[in-house]
């Protein structure tokens, strides 16, 4: 299949006005030609993301998030470039069904690619094995469990048999020896090659993309090995920077507004029985801070459901230090049972399971009652100290009525007005930096170039270069996007520069104050002498230094006679733009 031309995906952005596409995640409102949101990218409650409708962009004035229709998506859904395309061509009826979608921008590594393949090929199989007389003993434990059909179709759970059956199949399917050691579902012994499953229920494990990575699996029957046991880290799978389900649920989140927070695969089917979808897990109690970033990038509020065991509540306590370093907007599930979502069900029933994933308290609520359990509030230094911690995560409360709460609260039970500690002198977070890159001459030369062909052919002929590289690599942009068409849309061009402070550059200069209006050959022509100019300067400069560090007379005078030569080239351009 062909990869995505430049042509469709001109013609999808064109087709998508980023206004329209906006409002279908953030409210919006118009400003203006413009219109304004709060930025979903930061803390922000003042509305400091403008859309420009002329120019197709958006930009935050405060956390400086910019691009195009594509460039919101992708930041907004936490999606790839391409995954964007897709996004945006969905939703104003553009056709890509006949382009190759996995890999028209992403290379994958060919190794990567191996291992989605074997384990695509085990998951076919040990599904095959689960439906036939091997796995019939299998399927009825797991009806016993309230997993149905419908709940081992979605989630793939398959059936790995004993004896070595997957290597015999995979083997007999040409898949090399060692993809299938590098994947996991094997392993090397000195008796040979052997499943690393043997005897397992399986349940597949897939990147946020839907690739097949790994897999964790549950002893059947009774033995002394470990209940369950997962997939090894391997190339493309790395524990801490995978959540389980997370590629389903996504867009069930995005309706709900919300996303549970759970400890296992199991957990999330349980879920899946009382008909809650918007489960993902971390596959264990221990959470990382790439997987709190993922869960940043669906951009809806989290309840930590971990189990009310000892252990899923101090998880909950290590979670929450570490997500509310990472403003993560989140709340915790108050599970008193002590018990996982399943046994919430068998012993309780399905409704009292729903119930309780709506029953949420808010962190600091939560660590008022975890560390009074902690510390001795009758000892003086470990009241200090706890009210030191409160105090540490009561500041991080956005509610103003909440944080007063929580700080009376505090106060209440250590006699310490923890205010009174806290830095009463305000200072402004808002810094004035200057992303400038390069002179005020190179913005001038660039924003002719955007707005004329004319000023292209120019730059070619006077100057061909920029003296700093960033504006250069831009200008080398602008000159390959006039060999495709005769005038520039600010908002393609952005689709097709691949760094970062490039487009970045593209954003400022498309909001240049000093920008101008229609392309002025003097003012051009000016701006390409100052370049001149300046680089005569730095190079008299490189000859004065080189001139102080050498002793030899003649090598003195020849270098003289360049920065003379230097200074006469300096002056006739000098002299030559006053007279224009």
């Amino acid at each position: 299949m062909a990869r995505i031309s430049e042509e469709k995906i001109r013609e999808i952005r064109s087709k998508a006005d980023i206004a329209e596409v906006i409002a279908k995640y953030v409210p919006i409102t118009r400003k203006g030609r413009n219109y304004v949101c709060v930025c979903p990218f930061h803390d922000d409650h003042d509305p400091s993301l403008s859309i420009s409708a002329d120019k197709q962009i958006f930009k935050c004035f405060v956390c400086g998030a910019a691009g195009n229709v594509f460039g919101f998506v992708s930041r907004f859904e936490n999606i790839s470039y391409v995954e964007s395309i897709v996004k945006v061509a969905e939703m104003v009826h553009v056709d890509v069904s006949e382009y190759d979608k996995s890999e028209s921008y992403e290379k994958i590594d060919p190794r990567v690619s191996a291992i989605h393949k074997v384990n695509q090929a085990a998951i076919d199989y040990t599904n095959y094995s689960l439906k036939s007389s091997l796995g019939s003993s299998v399927v009825d434990y797991l009806h016993q469990r309230g997993i149905q059909d419908n709940l081992i179709e979605k989630f793939q759970i398959g059936y790995n048999p004993p004896n070595d059956a997957l290597y015999r199949f995979l083997h007999a399917k040409k898949f090399a020896d060692k993809d299938l050691v590098e994947s996991n579902v094997v392993r090397l012994t000195s008796s040979g090659i052997h499943d690393v499953f043997a005897n397992r229920i399986m349940i597949p494990i897939h990147d946020r993309q839907g690739h097949p990575i790994a897999f964790t699996a549950r002893r059947f029957g009774s033995g002394e090995e470990a209940k369950y046991i997962n997939t090894q880290e391997t190339i493309c799978y790395i524990k801490g920077n995978v959540i389980f389900n997370y590629h389903r649920a996504k867009e069930i989140c995005r309706q709900t507004k919300r996303v549970l927070l759970v400890e296992g695969a199991m957990d999330v089917i349980a879920f899946e029985k009382v008909g809650i979808g918007d489960v993902v897990a971390t596959l264990g109690t221990a959470c990382t801070k790439e997987q709190i970033a993922l869960l940043k990038g669906l951009h809806v509020r989290v309840d930590v459901c971990y189990d009310g065991d000892e252990a899923g509540i101090n998880a909950i306590y290590k979670f929450g230090i570490l997500a509310s370093d990472m403003n993560l907007e989140f709340e915790v599930v108050n599970n008193k049972t002590g018990l996982d979502p399943d046994e919430i069900i068998e012993k309780y029933g399905r409704e009292e399971l729903i119930s309780l994933s709506n029953k949420t308290i808010s962190w600091i609520d939560f660590l008022f009652e975890y560390l009074q359990k902690k510390y001795n509030l009758e000892n003086y230094s470990q009241r200090v100290e706890f009210a030191k911690l409160l105090q540490s995560q009561i500041e991080k409360v956005r509610e103003q009525f909440a944080k007063e709460q929580a700080y009376k609260r505090l106060q209440e039970l250590t006699q310490f007005d923890m205010r009174t500690q806290t830095q009463t002198k305000k200072v402004s977070q808002k810094i004035v930096q200057s992303s400038k890159a390069g002179s005020a001459a190179e913005y001038e030369i660039l924003s002719e170039m955007l707005l004329s062909l004319q000023a292209c052919n120019r730059f070619k002929e006077e100057l061909g270069f920029l003296p700093h590289s960033v504006c250069n690599k831009l200008a080398i942009y602008i000159i390959d996007a006039y060999r495709k068409s005769n005038t520039i849309e600010i908002a393609d061009l952005l689709s097709a520069i691949a760094e970062e402070e490039v487009r970045e550059l593209l954003i400022e200069l498309s909001d240049w104050d000093l920008a101008p209006l229609e392309y002025n050959p003097k003012v051009f022509k000016d701006a390409c002498t100052k370049i001149k100019i300046s680089c005569i300067d730095h190079e008299i400069n490189k000859l004065n230094d080189l001139i102080s560090k050498i002793s030899d007379p003649l090598k003195k005078g020849e270098i003289g006679n360049q920065i003379i030569k230097k200074q006469q080239e300096k002056m006739e351009l000098m002299n030559h733009q006053l007279i224009q």
